[in-house]
């Protein structure tokens, strides 16, 4: 996972003007850069991972369909590891034209919160 600065920047590259599938392309690149370094929060990615392990369909992929939770995964994983911070901080600037600090990212956690975003 040592090249996901490079691998972000060529996602801006091939295509700088949709932002919006950059946002969503960084967002899926860095949660697997988190799941990858087994960041988990109450539990629910390990243990959801154990449980899915018997099942047919892939855990990551649908369960980070909803979008909320997968930003929420990102954003709570940015607070507690400083690689993934890093990446976020590369991304956040071209999206959102503002440079990232730990308030934004705790204002986003509690946003998603409040609309019910859950593990």
């Amino acid at each position: 996972m040592e090249n996901i600065l490079e691998i972000l920047s060529n996602y801006l590259e091939a295509d700088p003007e949709d932002l919006e599938c950059f946002y969503d392309d960084s967002m899926e690149l860095i949660r697997g850069a988190a799941t990858h370094k087994n960041i988990e929060f109450d539990g629910y990615f390990r243990e959801r991972w154990e449980i899915s392990a018997d099942t047919v369909f892939e855990f990551d992929e649908e369960y980070f369909e909803n979008k909320d939770r997968r930003d929420l995964y990102v954003f709570l994983s940015a607070l507690v590891d400083k690689d993934i911070y890093s990446y976020l901080e590369y991304a956040w600037p071209f999206t959102q034209n503002e440079k990232l600090t730990e308030v934004i990212i705790k204002d986003k956690i509690q946003q998603l919160k409040e609309k019910g975003v859950r593990f």
